[in-house]
């Protein structure tokens, strides 16, 4: 494309031109440069302040690439990047998400990298791999544009990064690759593997992009128990996962050689959508979490080691299997259903009196038959269920463990405090439904 003069082409179309043949072969590039020079010459017959536009460019690369035969999954690199610039325009009235150039994609000299990108489309950023000057891995974060939301459209991205590091073979590893060699048994799934990445490694200089949802592909099973429902999740082709994650481990940058065009780089880039897939691959091929993605961690083994005990039922839970139903409680007020003014009690405060009354009862057994008539007096509001003592907390309602900041259980004292049982049962006793039925039932004792 240098041969092309600047009246011909602006510099920065071109620059964008160069970023649309990455994949071009020396004969493509001869082949666009004279289509580009005619075009520029015919439509500057009509209208002599004619001048190439971007899409123009990109129209004719297409054109080309498809002569060739010079595809990059089901579509030629060129016709992506135009769908980009598409969906850039779409978005640029939005001041606060203007489009961006691709030049802004750069892998810049001035870092140290071990080869390594994964792009996370569910958390919208790119992760890029390097080693500080303490010879420590730290990940540089870039967040993805609006309109990169697959990985055709991270292409126009991945292709920058390319042209940065002067690779000049860049190869896209996904299922439309597999289908459209037909590769539908094990064997020529590996044989297809196998001959994109040997290609790779007889350049210098290579980029391999892996397709990890479609290449390995998640499933994800539902169970039904007492407990609620449980999703378990799994890798689907593990043989595939197994290869790629190898092969991922082996990219690698060479760090010294004087000479840079002759260093070595060997560039894997994974995409990713799903959450499963990207922690255990980032896992797997020990690939540098970030500060968030650790916290993250330790927030999920808190979640599932630390033991809580719930208010609500007085029973131990964890958070991580914290479902719906997993709670078994109930949510109204106890009252006196002996009492002519049906007086209002907190469960805790009516189990306190039942306990009273059964010590009174063994120490004056003369009042044990009194006391024994009045035993089954406390009655939920919530289900009008008989509170007795010894027989739980466990209710008519069903639900999630926990009410409020659910506390750590101690085992050097207590585990629940009075202020927490005390903020529950208020709650309980504040319930508008709840007094509106004690209202009606204390109208109805009136009558």
């Amino acid at each position: 494309l240098d041969g092309i003069p600047k009246v011909i082409l602006q510099p920065n179309i071109k620059e964008k031109l160069s970023t649309a043949t990455t994949n071009f072969s020396g004969a493509a590039l001869k082949a666009l440069t004279s289509a580009i020079t005619v075009h520029y010459l015919a439509q500057k017959r009509l209208n002599n302040k004619y001048e190439i536009r971007e899409e123009d460019a990109l129209i004719l690369a297409d054109r080309t690439a498809r002569q060739y035969q010079l595809f990059l999954g089901l579509n030629t690199l060129p016709r992506l990047l135009l769908h980009n610039l598409d969906n850039r325009r779409l978005l640029s009235h939005n001041a606060n998400h203007g489009s961006r150039d691709s030049t802004e994609f750069h892998l810049p000299e001035t870092y140290r990298f071990t080869g390594k990108i994964i792009i996370s489309l569910h958390d919208k950023c790119v992760r890029t791999e390097v080693i500080q000057k303490n010879n420590r891995r730290h990940i540089i974060e870039d967040s993805l544009r609006e309109t990169e939301e697959n990985l055709q459209q991270l292409l126009e991205r991945i292709t920058s990064y390319g042209n940065d590091r002067n690779v000049p073979l860049l190869q896209l590893i996904d299922l439309n690759l597999l289908s459209s060699k037909g590769a539908y048994d094990e064997n020529k799934i590996f044989e297809t593997l196998k001959e994109r990445y040997d290609e790779c490694m007889e350049y210098k200089r290579s980029m391999i992009v892996y397709d990890l949802d479609s290449l390995v592909g998640v499933n994800q099973s539902d169970s039904e128990s007492s407990m609620g429902t449980s999703t378990s999740t799994s890798i689907v082709n593990q043989s595939i996962y197994i290869y790629v994650t190898s092969r991922f481990r082996e990219a690698a940058i060479e760090a010294s050689c004087t000479d840079k065009r002759q260093k070595n780089e060997r560039w894997a880039i994974a995409v990713v959508r799903d959450p499963f897939l990207l922690k255990k691959f980032t896992t797997d091929v020990d690939f540098t979490f970030t500060n968030e993605q650790i916290e993250q961690d330790e927030e999920e083994h808190r979640r599932s080691t630390i033991t809580l005990v719930c208010v609500k039922c007085r029973d131990l839970y964890v958070e991580s299997d914290n479902k719906m139903s997993s709670c078994n409680y109930h949510d109204g007020f106890v009252y006196d259903n002996l009492a002519r003014d049906l007086k209002k009690y907190k469960p805790s405060r009516a189990i306190e009196e039942l306990n009273r009354e059964e010590f009174i009862s063994y120490t004056n057994p003369k009042k044990k038959e009194e006391i024994e008539k009045g035993k089954t007096r406390f009655k939920y509001i919530c289900c009008y269920a008989t509170v007795q003592v010894g027989a739980g907390f466990n209710g008519c309602k069903k639900g999630k463990h926990g009410f409020g900041n659910s506390r750590k259980k101690n085992f050097e004292g207590q585990i629940l405090d009075k202020q927490m049982i005390d903020k529950w049962e208020t709650a309980c006793d504040e319930n508008p439904e709840y007094n509106q039925q004690y209202a009606d039932l204390f109208d109805s004792r009136k009558n």
